[in-house]
């Protein structure tokens, strides 16, 4: 009758040193080390391919830009695209309580030249057109990147 009792008290005395093992052997969680992210923005280079029975030679006035959603960096030319041929509100200021300075038409050629922001839960890039000389804040979703 004392074996079962003595192997009972085994393994109740190896069960609990096993809980305190596992509870000792995690690490702190509570560390008052804060995660940091690094946004880096970079633009998409297409890749050309032709294949031989497509290959047409042209001159460089005839080639089109091939337009790309959502890819952006200062420097860069945007077209304003989507608006369904209402135009893009150009901003004062990266906010759209902030005065409206001009609505850029459809298909309307932008440098960005500076960005992003987020406000308001949209990304703002600042652009110039060198068509008008306008400076002003737009909405990134109404933007296409356009590579030559």
């Amino acid at each position: 009758m004392k074996i079962p009792f003595l192997l009972g008290t085994i393994m109740g005395l190896g069960l609990f040193a096993l809980t305190l093992v596992v509870i000792f052997s995690f690490p702190d969680t509570k560390s008052d080390a804060k995660p940091t992210a690094v946004l880096q923005i970079t633009p998409y280079q297409p890749t050309p391919t032709i294949s031989p029975e497509n290959q047409v030679e042209s001159d460089s006035s005839a080639q089109q830009a091939t337009a790309i959603p959502g890819v952006f960096a200062t420097d860069m030319r945007v077209r304003v695209s989507n608006t369904g041929g209402d135009g893009l509100k150009i901003h004062s200021e990266p906010n759209t309580e902030s005065s409206t300075l001009t609505i850029a038409s459809e298909n309307s050629l932008w440098i960005i030249i500076e960005g992003p922001i987020i406000n308001e839960s949209r990304i703002w890039w600042k652009l110039w057109s060198d068509e008008t000389g306008t400076t002003g804040w737009a909405v990134q979703d109404y933007l296409a990147a356009e590579y030559q």
